[in-house]
């Protein structure tokens, strides 16, 4: 099974579990892994096979507010 950076196998549960600490729990990255997660017939123990700069990648854009403007320098978080 492939690890990500943190040592943590590369699962959709783990994946949720970062997603939750960096985006919240009601976020769009959390919503689209619970509805992975719900169709896996493994469940969060799915082994995610992407590499872990795209699924970041993806990720960031489900997130929501402000994914569509640049950060800038007192930008609106």
């Amino acid at each position: 099974m492939m690890k990500l950076s943190t040592g943590d196998d590369s699962t959709l549960g783990n994946y949720r579990k970062l997603a939750t600490v960096f985006f919240g729990p009601g976020s769009g990255a959390v919503t689209f892994l619970d509805e992975r997660i719900a169709a896996s017939p493994n469940g969060e123990n799915e082994e995610v096979i992407a590499e872990e700069s795209q699924m970041i990648g993806l990720l960031v854009t489900m997130n929501g507010k402000g994914n569509d403007k640049p950060v800038t320098k007192g930008g609106d978080w």
